[in-house]
């Protein structure tokens, strides 16, 4: 943005920006700034916005978050003085510093919202992080133990399930390489402490539908089937342990499994 070489306003006396304070000296230009012709109107809009903007940045770099302040956040409190210039009104006798500062913030606010998240996260879900951030300190101190998601919810006002939302939600604010180290020096990578599809997930309806129909067998048949599908043994093995023929060992077998089946199948229609 360049700087108009400084000329008369219209009817008007050509104002000064003091140097030391061109936020405070900005009342005096903006004092009637509505009422000037357009083509004024834009030519004090735009040496209040170049000469206040210096305290615009400072502003925004005492408002940042840690190290994050950079060229960015500079341009963003830049547009946040934009905004506070067309939306001043002097009329309402608020110092434009007054107004200025707040909107500065709201804009730093918003890009950090906006633009610092990892995730995409609703904007209640952020403020939210926010309000918790803020009143954990404060909550642990009162209650001298880490404040549970419910002790968070009665105090915020809010719901159990909201918390526990704002919490799944903060863990999209940054995100991590898979490449990056897991734990300490193992030389473990973050990738490899994430799980896998497990085949066996599947069955798992059916065991607990088998575990349910062993308990209907009588003990006799539950120890042949014990035998021959856990110890592994065969029928003969096991015709010679239990002192019966092969052929009955075989018979109990069938009528074991056929019992599961049916019962499997009355609890699956069930």
């Amino acid at each position: 943005m360049t700087v108009e070489a400084e000329r008369p306003l219209a009817g008007n006396p050509k104002p000064q920006l003091d140097a030391a304070d061109p936020v405070t000296a900005a009342d005096n230009l903006l004092s009637n700034f509505r009422s000037l012709p357009p083509v004024d109107r834009a030519h004090v809009r735009q040496r209040v916005i170049c000469q206040c903007a210096p305290w615009a940045r400072a502003e925004a770099a005492r408002l940042c978050r840690g190290n994050e302040f950079g060229e960015d956040l500079q341009q963003v409190a830049v547009l946040g003085l934009i905004l506070a210039v067309d939306r001043f009104d002097a009329d309402r006798g608020v110092p434009f510093r007054h107004f200025a500062v707040p909107t500065i913030a709201g804009e730093i606010k918003r890009h950090y919202r906006d633009r610092t998240w990892s995730g995409r996260v609703g904007r209640r879900m952020q403020e939210l992080c926010q309000e918790i951030r803020r009143a954990e300190p404060a909550l642990s101190q009162r209650l001298g133990r880490t404040p549970t998601a419910a002790d968070m919810a009665a105090h915020l006002g809010v719901s159990f399930k909201e918390i526990q939302a704002a919490r799944v939600g903060e863990l999209a604010y940054r995100s991590y390489s898979l490449n990056r180290p897991a734990y300490g020096d193992t030389g473990e990578e973050l990738g490899d402490t994430l799980g896998e599809p497990d085949p066996s997930i599947d069955s798992l309806p059916d065991l607990d539908a088998l575990r349910r129909a062993l308990t209907t067998l009588p003990e006799r048949l539950r120890v042949i089937l014990s035998l021959r599908f856990v110890d592994e043994l065969t029928q003969r093995q096991i015709a010679d342990r239990l002192g019966l023929s092969q052929m009955h060992v075989s018979r109990l077998i069938n009528r074991a499994l056929t019992a599961l089946r049916s019962q499997m199948e009355v609890s699956a229609s069930s």
